[in-house]
């Protein structure tokens, strides 16, 4: 069979920075409703340039593209 790659659970996952696990979390982009779950993911801003990161850490503050953490 071909290379597959799998990508890792972000609740499993370990920060590329800090090297903590379970703090990567998703960056949703835009305003926030009043049911948003903060603790889920992590709040982006409102403009999306095209070259914004998709994933951050709540520890440290990495934020960089999904295929970067292990």
């Amino acid at each position: 069979m071909g290379n597959t790659s799998r990508k890792v659970k972000l609740s499993a996952a370990s920060c590329p920075n800090c090297g903590v696990k379970g703090t990567v979390k998703k960056i949703i982009y835009g305003m926030p409703s009043d049911d948003f779950d903060f603790e889920k993911y992590i709040v982006g801003g409102c403009v999306v340039s095209g070259l914004d990161p998709e994933i951050g850490c709540t520890g440290c503050g990495w934020e960089g593209m999904r295929g970067e953490c292990s």
